[in-house]
């Protein structure tokens, strides 16, 4: 039996090894399935074995379809056949239409490019309004991924470019990536199914047609008819490798990024050059990029260098928009248009002053105080003398200047120095609160204290100062 004629099974196994034991996120909540339809017969193909797939495991199916508008009646016509198709097959068809020739002029890129980024785009879209649809499925075949390691060979792709399209990519899975086009074909017409034909695709001008049709056939006659696949064994063959290496990159990582996600500089700069970029695009890819395919290995040695040369509170622009800002040894990321937690505001804040007890060895207590206590209320306490407090207390934020006699120290020192040294983050230094009185500052919530405030004799008259957040209770 022809592998055309296996199809019916051939791609249900697929679609089963990939959804149920390909994606490790995959969950009982989210196993439906969404499928790009094109009207073409890859995706009719993709749609039809589908369906023998969602029947017999008795799997949710859906599909959608993108009407770029660039082929007038044409493209309506496209669109009908797939609304008809899937009412045959009772599934659900969500159709939206959008010109790419808008995005192709602002951001200087092909219109095949374009239309591709629209599609990406639409498919997230829809998995998003429907949870239960966790993946989408494409009809990229074999001779598809023949020609995407060709163009990619020749324009100077890496390891990862080499490796074509993988069968799993985020969300979105290939299922019929070892299938040949012709087989497809065959098992259309063995099964009496039609197909909608886009005649670009054979005679357009763009470089995927014409590397089908100019320069495929010079491979073959110079190399032989096998020299059609061994393109796509090169990408299997490279698909292991990178699986080790993502494998490595994301051990590597989890040890690299904190609770925040930001990431060690020194620790990413220990590792091996190529190590270490993949490390970085890794964690770009997965945090703070809109738009992951426009991140390049120009872009990445850029930001490795900026890491070796930048300063705290240096900043860099991603492509794409979005940002990464140092803050000493750590780098954190902004995706474009993320808002930034807003910073403590003294205004939420008051102050309580209390009489407490002296305790038994008040030089001891002051030292292991140290910059304050905070309770599981979230209030914050310091105890000192009563008589160092002059005039009227107030809770306040940190404003450049700022200056406070530390504690066990003869001069003042500025505030901005004391946030260096401790490596206070430069975005939060603004929310930094600090109390003071007629005399100035004594206290640097959470800390520092100022030396007037250090405890010395046993049976010395002390309060405990509070800083708390307006709704909470000091009990």
């Amino acid at each position: 039996m022809s592998q055309s004629a296996e199809l019916s099974h051939i791609i249900p196994q697929r679609l089963d090894d990939l959804v149920f034991g390909g994606l490790p996120e995959c969950n009982s909540v989210s196993t439906g399935l969404l499928i790009a339809l094109s009207g073409g017969p890859d995706s009719v193909a993709l749609l039809r074995s589908a369906h023998i797939w969602a029947e017999k495991g008795n799997h949710q199916l859906m599909a959608a379809h993108l009407n770029h508008r660039l082929r007038g009646s044409q493209a309506d016509a496209d669109a009908q056949f797939c609304q008809s198709l899937c009412d045959q097959l009772n599934i659900q068809l969500i159709v939206r239409e959008e010109d790419p020739r808008p995005l192709a002029r602002s951001r200087g890129c092909g219109m095949e490019e374009a239309a591709r980024t629209l599609r990406h785009g639409f498919f997230k879209a829809v998995l998003a309004d429907n949870p239960q649809f966790g993946y989408v499925a494409t009809g990229h075949h074999l001779n598809d991924q023949v020609e995407t390691v060709i163009m990619r060979l020749f324009r100077g792709t890496g390891p990862d470019g080499m490796a074509g399209i993988r069968p799993v990519s985020g969300n979105v899975i290939h299922p019929m990536l070892d299938t040949p086009r012709a087989d497809i074909l065959a098992w259309l017409e063995k099964i009496n199914q039609p197909w909608r034909t886009d005649p670009t695709n054979a005679h357009g001008d763009n470089t995927r047609s014409r590397l089908r049709r100019e320069l495929l056939p010079v491979i073959r006659s110079i190399f032989g008819d096998g020299a059609g696949v061994t393109p796509a064994r090169l990408a299997k063959l490279w698909e292991g490798d990178l699986d080790f290496l993502e494998t490595t990159c994301q051990n590597a990582l989890s040890e690299l990024v904190d609770k925040k996600n930001t990431l060690s500089i020194s620790g990413l700069q220990e590792q091996h050059p190529a190590l270490a970029a993949r490390i970085l695009r890794f964690w770009l890819m997965e945090n703070y990029l809109a738009d992951p395919n426009r991140l390049e290995s120009a872009h990445l040695m850029n930001i490795l260098q900026w890491m070796r040369e930048g300063t705290s509170g240096s900043q860099l622009d991603l492509p794409g928009g979005g940002h990464l800002k140092r803050d000493f040894d750590r780098l954190a990321g902004h995706k474009p248009g993320q808002k930034v937690h807003p910073v403590r505001n003294a205004a939420n804040f008051r102050i309580l002053v209390a009489k407490a007890e002296s305790p038994e060895n008040p030089t001891e207590f002051g030292r292991t105080e140290g910059f304050g206590s905070k309770s599981e209320n979230n209030i914050w306490n310091l105890t000192c003398p009563s008589g160092v407090l002059k005039g009227n207390l107030k809770v306040r934020n940190w404003q450049q200047g700022d200056r406070i006699q530390p504690f066990g120290l003869d001069g003042s020192r500025k505030l901005s120095d004391l946030f260096r040294e401790q490596k206070i983050p430069a975005d939060e230094r603004s929310g930094m609160l600090v109390v003071e009185d007629d005399e100035g500052i004594l206290w640097i919530v959470g800390l520092a204290r100022a030396e007037r405030t250090r405890l010395l004799q046993p049976g010395q008259s002390t309060v405990t100062i509070s800083v708390a957040p307006r709704t909470a209770s000091k009990n």
